[in-house]
């Protein structure tokens, strides 16, 4: 049986659960690790994490994403801001998604992986999360802002499979019986 994937909501349980494991994931890190390095490996973390769901969504290997992945967790440990780090994964996860994921050239995406961009760093301009409830709440606003580039370009290769053999016959009685309701 193959399980329709659905990238909005799946964004925002995924923000919910990092912004939840922020401050046991920061405790863990913590007896390793000392500084701001923390955090910022907390956030590679988080942005490893939604690599692989984008990789799994674009039903593209997983590994593509390794090189950006890999310059992000280099510079988590050379980068002394927060802030900054911060700003870079934004850059990251826009590189990531548009530029290996999911290819579509045109304006448009560019124009929105800006807005989405200035949006996600908003939070952190201005809040300036200080405690660890802030940063919770900031992570989350993060992935609700995320989601909402699966809000404007809904990829319906996404949201539901193409070939009706992939389908469980469950799905596509339902679908037909949505389709007859729909109609009356």
């Amino acid at each position: 049986m193959v399980i329709s994937q659905h990238p909005i909501r799946t964004t925002i349980f995924f923000g919910l659960i990092c912004g939840l494991s922020f401050i046991p994931a920061n405790l863990a890190l913590n007896y390793l690790l000392r500084g701001p390095s923390v955090i910022n490996l907390t956030l590679w973390l988080y942005t490893a994490g939604y690599a692989l769901l984008l990789g799994r969504w674009s039903k593209k290997p997983i590994l593509s994403a390794g090189f950006p992945l890999l310059f992000l967790f280099v510079t988590s440990f050379l980068v002394d801001s927060i802030s900054a780090f911060y700003l870079l994964s934004l850059v990251v996860i826009s590189w990531i998604r548009t530029a290996i994921y999911f290819k579509n050239p045109g304006r448009i995406k560019l124009v929105v992986e800006l807005l989405l961009g200035i949006l996600g760093g908003i939070p952190l301009a201005v809040y300036t999360p200080g405690s660890a409830f802030a940063w919770m709440l900031g992570i989350w606003m993060f992935f609700l802002i995320q989601s909402l580039y699966f809000v404007i370009f809904e990829n319906r290769a996404i949201m539901m499979p193409q070939d009706q053999s992939e389908t469980d016959l469950f799905e596509r009685v339902s679908r037909k019986a949505e389709a007859i309701l729909s109609d009356l």
